[in-house]
Order: structure tokens, then sequence, then C-alpha cells
């Protein structure tokens, strides 16, 4: 329980489950009901490791789109080998749209101004055209929608896919308006002779609770990696987080633990030092009310979370030793601390707790 193959070799690492990988893109490849699967592998495939992810899903999945934040991610892939179709969702620089041509990396229009960037280049990238339909963070309005179909057609620019982006999946009302509104952009555009490409809204709380508005292509993000932004649907965490014991020592009460004296012991106490901090991504928030797992048990962080240090309470927890395996997500005997866990204490989200690893943190497949 309290040691590992990989502690003599690396004092923090992560761990892929490729098995919890693989089962949850198929149970949203089923619900997609045979729309195209975009696998969100952005900063860093949420922190799983943005060229790994890509490695494990292409060999399995020939046909899976790839989305990415930026075209330093997506031409990342390209130089790594990978083939798969590729979509830069986020804002592109004009002077790296050559590249995106060059390497048959798709990018998102979402302005009029990037529109014309386009027109200027001889040799076009391939483009997704991304509509607001009540998120107003990218995109064309409906009220654009006149002006960029007369510009479409007078620059003879043709998208290879129009997409929108779900703004609070759990509002049933809120989200079937997004749906009809993006319905009617398109039906617009189509009205005037332009072919949409293809059409993508779904994410991963879309496919599930809106399976009728899968269009052809779907966006499959956090719940990929396991979690999910609601209760209710079970899934399977791929990362696994942990680090070792570093140190152990005893320490009396009223003596106080790490900067700033914040918290002083309440008895007599053992503590264990963890070579990890917020360099690593463990949130100095954590401070005084993280946990960990050690021997299949909790202890709780003592004090203020350092850069490269943490302290813990293992006062409690039987024959602890250096270089223990101590888990910061994930599963130790009949214990787990998930994303979602870490999250609460500091009310946030998943998808910071993950994105926020240090993506230097060594990964190993398993």
């Amino acid at each position: 329980m309290h040691k590992s193959r990989f502690q003599d070799w690396v004092r923090t690492w992560i761990e892929i489950d490729t098995r919890s990988l693989f089962s949850n893109f198929e149970y949203f490849r089923r619900l997609a009901q045979g729309a195209r699967m975009m696998a969100m592998i952005k900063s860093n495939a949420y922190g799983h490791g943005l060229v790994l992810v890509a490695k494990l899903l292409s060999k399995k999945y020939r046909g899976v789109w790839f989305g990415v934040d930026s075209i330093t991610e997506a031409v990342r892939l390209r130089d790594e080998g990978i083939k798969n179709s590729i979509l830069v969702l986020g804002y592109t620089l004009p002077r790296r749209l050559s590249e995106a041509a060059q390497k048959d990396i798709a990018i998102t229009i979402s302005h009029f101004e990037g529109l014309g960037e386009l027109v200027r280049l001889k040799k076009r990238p391939r483009f997704h055209l991304k509509f607001d339909t009540g998120m107003h963070r990218q995109g064309f309005q409906e009220r654009d929608i006149q002006k960029l179909i007369r510009e479409l057609k007078h620059f003879r620019l043709n998208p290879d896919g129009i997409y929108s982006h779900f703004s609070t999946a759990s509002n049933r009302a809120f989200s079937e308006k997004q749906i009809r509104t993006f319905g009617d952009m398109i039906r617009e555009v189509k009205r005037a002779g332009i072919s949409p490409g293809i059409l993508h809204m779904n994410k991963t709380e879309g496919i599930v609770g809106y399976p009728k508005s899968v269009f052809d292509m779907v966006r499959l993000g956090i719940g990929f990696y396991g979690y999910y932004p609601a209760k209710g649907v079970r899934l399977k965490p791929v990362l696994i987080w942990k680090t070792i014991v570093s140190e152990v020592k005893c320490v009396e009460k009223g003596e106080s633990v790490s900067y700033d004296r914040t918290e002083r012991l309440k008895r007599d106490s053992k503590i264990a030092i963890l070579p990890i901090g917020y360099w690593h991504g463990f949130d100095r928030g954590l401070s005084s009310k993280g946990e960990v797992l050690i021997r299949g048990k909790r202890a709780r962080v003592l004090g203020r979370v350092t850069m490269d240090m943490t302290m813990v309470d293992v006062t409690d927890i039987p024959s602890v030793r250096i270089r223990d395996e101590v888990v910061l997500i994930g599963k130790q005997g009949e214990s787990r601390i998930t994303a979602d866990d870490v999250a609460e204490k500091i009310n946030t989200t998943s998808y910071e707790i993950l994105t926020r690893i240090n993506p230097l943190i060594r990964k190993i497949v398993v």
C-alpha cells in the first residue's frame, strides 16, 4: 500500500490510467450517436500531458479530432508526428496563419478582423467560424450574420466548420435557447448558398444532456478525463498524482509550523514533509486544510504550503517512513481524493486543479 515501483526514481510523479481514459471516451462515443469525436487536449490535456494523450488516442482512434487552444500546441502535435485533424479554438496571431496552412491546422475565426487577415493570405488555412449564441466570449453574434454572409461571399471564403459553445449546460432553458439561436444562424448561412461544413456545439455536459443537438461532431473535454461538472454521471478519473515522504520528525505541542507561524500544534505531533508545493501545482490555498493519503489514511496539511515543500500531520498514522508513497489525487487503500475534493477545499473547480499541475512533472502510463 505504501510503496510503489516509482518512488526510488522520482519524488513526484503522475500516473495516467489508460483503461480509464479509453473507458470514458467510449462512454461518450456511444452517447454521441455516430457523430465525430473531438478530444479536447488544450491546456496540456487538462494537466494530463498534451503529446502523451494525443499519441495514446491517435493510435487507437485514427478519426478523432484534437481541440487545442493555441497554434503553439497544434504545431507541437504536428512536430511529434500527430496526423489527426486539429482545430485551434483560441485566437491565432496573423503572422502564424501561414504556418497553420502549411501544417494543415484548422483555426478559429470569431470576428471580422480575423476574416480580413485570411483574405490577405495567398495560402489560407482551413478555418471554422465561431458563433456567439449567448456566452459572449468569442464569436459572431446573431446580429452579425448578414454582414458575415456578405463578406464570405464577396471574398469567396467557405468555412470548414461552424461551432458554438454552451454557457451553462445545467440551465436547460438557456441552453435550448442557445441551440435554437445556433440553428437559426446556420439556416441563414445555408439559405445564402454557403456550406457550413462540420457543425459542432456539444461539450461534455451537452453530450449527456442534449443528445438531439449533437450535430456533426462533439467536443469531449473534462468528461474524457473522468470528471463531470454536475452530479449524476459516474466516470473514471484518469490522473493519479503522487509524491513521497522526504522526512519525518516529532514536534512538541505549542510549536508553530511553516512560514509566518500561522498554525500552532495543539498536541505533540509527528510531521511528514512532502517534496511538493505550490510550484508543483499543490495550491497555497490548501494551507492548514488540504489532505493527502499516506498508508491509506488521510493526513491534513499543517501550516502554509510552501513553494517546494508541504508539511502534513501523521501523528495518527503508524510507522510512516521516508519514501513512503503519498497520494495527492487518486486512490490509496480504501480511501480516495479526487480533483473535485481538492477543488471544494479552495472554492474552485476540478478544471483549475488539474490544469494548474506543473507540466514538468513526470508522467507515467499505467
